[in-house]
Order: structure tokens, then sequence, then C-alpha cells
């Protein structure tokens, strides 16, 4: 291995000089210990302040946006302290973009939405913690496809066929079972009305027309709050 080349290819690709520095230790160290040393103590800090520094930002000018909604009371309880100190971990240690929407969202929606107890804004919150990023894009995806497809520029026209067709396109990271599983748990979870059969169901509607209203009550209000609506 030429690691004079390899280091030439992360300059051209403009990678910050630090990360070079981290990728020489590493090669250069035995055992490897020393190496990623560096990178837990200068990559990922910087990186975890970097999110939480864009994280307060935008939740600050979004807060701005919805000031005359805001229950002033509820921002001086223990109830929202909670909320407030467990959306700023979970943008920290998430670097998927929808999961940071979500911790933000929750923390506009607490203050702003008075129709969710304090009993369901922890259990959101926890489910955001818990269910994977394919999860809550399957449950995006279903509650708002014109959106999502929006957000991640996918051409609508991609929505053809049955679910099995159009799914690969909807998240293309991702193998058609692993999708079909995570289809399956939000079904169990109660916030589909469809389980995972139809990926493999002969029905006589294709496309759009497939795709319904096949959000529970539930799901609908789950995908809402951890959702910005009103910015």
């Amino acid at each position: 291995m030429n690691i004079d080349k390899i280091e030439m290819q992360l300059r051209k690709s403009g990678s910050a000089e630090h990360i070079i520095n981290i990728f020489k230790a590493v090669l250069a160290t035995a055992p490897f210990t020393g190496g990623l040393s560096s990178l837990i103590s200068d990559y990922i800090p910087s990186q975890r302040q970097l999110r939480l520094e864009e994280f307060a930002q935008n939740l600050a000018n979004d807060i701005k946006n919805v000031k005359t909604e805001i229950n002033e009371k509820y921002i001086l309880t223990d109830e929202f302290a909670f909320i407030f100190e467990k959306c700023f971990k979970g943008a920290v240690e998430n670097y998927q973009k929808e999961k940071i929407i979500a911790y933000k969202a929750i923390l506009i929606n607490s203050l702003t939405d008075y129709d969710v107890s304090q009993n369901e804004k922890e259990y959101y919150l926890n489910l955001v913690e818990s269910l994977s990023l394919l999860h809550i894009q399957i449950l995006t995806f279903m509650s708002s496809p014109h959106e999502y497809l929006k957000f991640k520029q996918i051409d609508e026209s991609k929505i053809q066929g049955g679910f099995s067709d159009f799914f690969p396109f909807v998240i293309d990271d991702v193998t058609l079972d692993i999708i079909k599983l995570g289809f399956k748990d939000l079904y169990n979870y109660g916030f589909l009305n469809t389980d995972s059969n139809i990926f493999s169901a002969m029905t006589s509607s294709h496309g759009w027309a497939l795709l319904g209203d096949r959000v529970t009550k539930n799901g609908r209000k789950f995908i809402n709050f951890i959702t910005l609506t009103n910015l």
C-alpha cells in the first residue's frame, strides 16, 4: 500500500487537515490504539460540537418564528427541561438529518402543541430514540409521500407498479427485505394499518393509487409531532 498516494487522494478530496493527520497516525501506530485515540479526541468531539452549534442556531431561529404560540409557563417546568435535555443529546449523538429534524420538531411542538400530553411527548421522544432512520423514512413517506419525495429529490414518476416496484426508489440504500421488516415493525406499533403482505399482494391499484390512507390515527399523530409544519 502506497501511503503517500492515499494521502494525496485525501488532500484532493478536500478532507480537513486533521483527518489526514489522523489517517497517517493510525497507519503509523502499532498497535493502533494511539491513532484511534487521536480520532476519539479530535475528530469525533469536533463533529459533535458542530452538530450542537448548528442545532442550537436552527432551533433558536425556529423558536422566533413561533414565539407568539409558545407556552411560556411550560418552559420553566421540569417536564420541559427533561425533553430539552434529551433532544439536545439526541441531536448531538445522531448524524442523520431526519432524526435531527425530528428532535428539533419535538422541542418546538412541545412548546406550542397544547393537545399532546406530557406522557405522549415522552413516548414520542423515546420512539425517535429507539426507531431506526428506516422506520422514520417509511412512516414519513406513507404519511406525506409528495413532501417526502420532494425532500429526497426523487422524481414522482418513480411511483409506479406495486410496493415492491417503487419502494426501492423511495429508500434505495437498503434491500427490499429490510424495508419489509421495517414496514412490519410499524404495523405492529399500530402506526400503519397495512402489514408487509402488501408487498406481495395482487391488487387492481397501482402506483399512487396504492398509497391511499395507510397511516393510522396514532401513526399520523406521532409523525406530525416529530415534523415541523407551522414554520
